[in-house]
C-alpha cells in the first residue's frame, strides 16, 4: 500500500503509529521469505554440485596456472589478471574442487583439502590429484558462489569466466548508477559514481570471482532498489526487498563488503523521503529516519538468519558437533577483536575507520576525488545561503552504518583492509551526493569545474543574459 499525494503534490509521511504498524506486517513477510529462502539455497547447491563436472573443473584450473592467469605466489604473470585479493579467488576454487562424493556434504560441509596456508598453491596440487592429509574445515560460509562457478567452470576456462566476470560487473555498475540517477538526480549520482568508482577497485575486481559476484549483487541490487522505490514508496516492498537481498547476499559472499548494501538501501529511502526542495518538517523527519533505520535494519536481519542457519547446518552435519560449533565460535570472535599471531593490529576504537578512510585515498583516483572537492568547496562558498545542514545531516546518516560495522568487526576491517575499505568508499561519495542534494541551487558536473576553473584562472562568472 501507497499513499496518495496531498493537495500540493507531495507524498506526506506516514503517521509514526500507522508506521510500526506497517514495519510489523512487512517484518512478518520478511521472515517468512527469507526462512523460504533456506531451503532453496540448500537445493541450488546440492543440484549444481551434482551437475557439475569436477575432473573438467580441475583441469581448467591446472590449465590457468599453467597459462599465467593463476600463480602460486599469488602473483599472476598475466598483467589484467593480477593484482585483487588473489588469496581469495584460491580460496574459493579450492572449495569448488571439493572431491566429495556426496554432494550433499559437499554443499554443507565444505572442507578444504589443505592446511589453507597457501591457498593459490594448494589449489594447484589439489587439482593435479596431489593427495593430502590436512583438512581445513570451512563450513562457517555457504559458499554460495558456487553455484555460479562450478558450471561455468565445468564448460570454460577460468579465463573465459572472468571475461564473463567483466560483463556482468559492468553491466550491473551500469544498471546501479541509472538507478541512482532516477532515485536522486542526475549531478548528485554522477557526483556519488564518480567518487565511489575513483576511490575503490569496482572497476577492476572481474579478476576476482568471490568479490565480483558479491559486488554484482550489491550494485544490481541497489539499482533495482533505486528504480522502484522512489515510484511506490511502498514501505512494506523496502523491507521485503532489503531482507531478501541481505539473505542472498550472505548465500554468496565470502565476508566481503557486507556494510556496503544496507547503506544505500537506507540511503535511497532517506533521500527520497526528505527530497522536496522545502524545508523540512519536524514531522516528516522521525518518519524518514525510522523508513531507512528498518530498511537497513531488515537487510542485516535476512543477513544474519542465512548465516545462523548455515552455522546450524554446519553442527548438525559435522561428525564431530560440538568441535564444529566451537570453531565457528572462536571464528566470531577473532574477527571482531581477537589478535593473530601473522597479524597484529591496534584494537582501539575509531582505527578501524580511520584506517577505511587513509585506505580509501591510495589509489591514483584520489585526484579525481580531490578535483570535485574542489569543485564543490567552490559551489558551497558561492551557494551558502541555500545549503540546509540539517538535511545535510540527515541524508549522511546511513554512513554510520559502514562505520558501526568496522568499530564492531575490528580485527576483519584492518586484517583485510584492502578490501574492506570499499564500503568507506561509497560513505564519502554518499557524502558528496548528499551535500549537493542538500542545496537549493541547480548545478552539473560541468558547471561545477567550470566555475572551479574560472576560480583557478581569477576570472568572475559572467552574468547570465537577460
Amino acid at each position: 500500500m501507497t499513499l496518495a499525494p496531498n493537495a500540493t503534490g507531495d507524498i506526506p509521511p506516514l503517521p509514526v503509529d500507522r508506521l510500526l504498524r506497517r514495519v510489523l506486517a512487512a517484518g512478518l513477510v520478511a521472515i517468512a521469505l527469507v526462512l523460504l529462502l533456506q531451503p532453496l539455497f540448500v537445493g541450488l547447491l546440492v543440484a549444481t554440485r551434482s551437475a557439475s563436472d569436477l575432473p573438467a573443473i580441475r583441469g581448467h584450473i591446472v590449465q590457468a596456472f599453467a597459462d599465467g592467469y593463476l600463480a602460486n605466489d599469488e602473483q599472476p604473470t598475466r598483467f589484467m589478471h593480477g593484482g585483487g585479493h588473489q588469496f581469495t579467488e584460491c580460496a574459493g576454487l579450492l572449495v569448488a574442487i571439493d572431491p566429495e562424493s556426496d554432494p550433499l556434504i559437499a554443499a554443507l560441509r565444505p572442507v578444504m583439502h589443505s592446511p589453507y596456508v597457501g591457498p593459490c598453491g594448494e589449489v594447484e596440487s589439489l587439482a593435479k590429484g596431489v593427495a593430502t592429509d590436512k583438512r581445513t574445515d570451512y563450513a562457517r560460509y555457504w559458499h554460495g558462489y558456487r553455484v555460479y562457478l562450478w558450471p561455468m567452470l565445468s564448460v570454460f576456462s577460468l579465463e573465459t569466466v572472468r571475461m564473463i566476470n567483466l560483463v556482468l560487473l559492468y553491466a550491473a555498475t551500469a544498471f546501479y548508477f541509472i538507478g541512482m540517477r532516477r532515485a536522486i538526480g542526475a549531478t548528485p549520482a554522477l557526483a556519488f559514481f564518480i567518487v565511489q568508482m575513483s576511490l575503490t577497485d569496482i572497476w577492476r575486481m572481474w579478476n576476482i570471482t568471490t568479490h565480483t559476484l558479491s559486488t554484482i549483487l550489491i550494485l544490481a541490487g541497489a539499482g533495482l532498489f533505486a528504480f522502484l522505490y522512489p515510484r511506490t514508496r511502498n514501505l512494506t516492498l523496502a523491507i521485503v526487498m532489503a531482507a531478501a537481498f541481505g539473505a542472498v547476499f550472505n548465500f554468496v559472499d565470502f565476508l566481503i563488503n557486507p556494510p556496503l548494501m544496507p547503506m544505500l538501501l537506507a540511503f535511497i529511502v532517506i533521500a527520497t523521503e526528505l527530497k522536496s526542495p522545502m524545508p523540512i518538517a519536524r514531522q516528516t523527519v522521525i518518519p524518514a529516519l525510522l523508513m531507512a533505520g528498518f530498511v537497513a535494519l531488515a537487510w542485516f536481519g535476512g543477513y544474519g538468519v542465512t548465516w545462523a542457519t548455515e552455522w546450524l547446518l554446519a553442527v548438525w552435519m559435522s561428525p564431530d558437533g560440538q568441535q564444529a560449533g566451537l570453531s565457528i565460535i572462536k571464528q566470531i570472535a577473532l574477527r571482531l577483536y581477537g589478535v593473530e599471531a601473522d597479524s597484529v593490529v591496534p584494537m582501539y576504537p575509531l582505527i578501524p575507520t580511520l584506517t577505511m578512510i587513509l585506505q580509501s585515498f591510495i589509489s591514483v583516483g584520489s585526484v579525481v576525488v580531490a578535483a570535485l572537492a574542489a569543485a564543490m568547496f567552490v559551489f558551497l562558498r558561492a551557494h551558502w545561503q541555500a545549503f540546509d545542514w540539517r538535511r545535510f545531516l540527515l541524508l549522511s546518516w546511513p554512513t554510520l552504518i559502514a562505520m558501526a560495522w568496522f568499530e564492531i568487526l575490528n580485527n576483519h576491517t584492518q586484517t583485510h583492509s584492502h578490501f574492506t575499505y570499499r564500503s568507506e568508499s561509497a560513505a564519502i561519495a554518499m557524502v558528496f551526493a548528499a551535500a549537493l542534494l542538500a542545496t537549493n541551487a541547480q548545478a552539473t558536473i560541468k558547471s561545477l569545474f567550470g566555475d572551479l576553473w574560472r576560480v583557478i584562472r581569477q576570472r568572475p562568472a559572467q552574468a547570465p543574459a537577460a
